[in-house]
């Protein structure tokens, strides 16, 4: 009995380690998605400021290399 409720609290012991490392990757990956997002919503706003001739004039140059 005394080997049972040992081998209970290791495993009581190994899931919460888990789930403390899973919470932090969790709040971790929730972060970068943030700022992902944050990013996105910057990019969207140049896009949508830019002039169709500035966009254009970028399609239409020649790269350096030729």
């Amino acid at each position: 009995m005394e080997q049972k409720i040992t081998d209970l609290q290791t495993r009581l012991s190994f899931q919460e380690d888990t789930i403390e490392q899973m919470t932090r990757t969790l709040v971790k990956q929730h972060n970068e998605m943030h700022e992902i997002r944050e990013m996105l919503k910057h990019l969207q706003k140049q896009i949508a400021t830019m002039a169709p001739s500035d966009i254009e004039a970028n399609i239409d140059e020649t790269p350096p290399h030729y």
